[in-house]
């Protein structure tokens, strides 16, 4: 089976590129390498460096520069609505 090398970018104001990525057999692999990414920084707590921003992304892209194909995306965004309280 053919490998493919998928290169995983974090996005939220500033891009840090992935120099290395993953070989895996196919997009559907990358898109679960991608979102267990995102499970990863979400565990990081509020301490983590992504939880100072509420907007982030990941990009899934076939090269470990900024001029690859971008597969796939996972974004991550926290919105917050004005929440009236019921009446009693």
């Amino acid at each position: 089976m053919q490998m493919t090398r998928f290169f995983f970018h974090v996005h939220n104001g500033i891009s840090v590129f992935d120099d290395v990525g993953l070989e895996l057999p196919d997009i559907e692999a990358a898109e679960a390498a991608a979102i267990e990414l995102c499970g990863q920084i979400l565990n990081d707590g509020p301490d983590g460096p992504l939880w100072q921003d509420n907007t982030w992304r990941v990009e899934v892209s076939d090269s470990p520069g900024i001029l690859g194909l971008t597969f796939l995306i996972v974004q991550f965004s926290i919105t917050r609505a004005a929440i009236n309280p019921l009446p009693r």
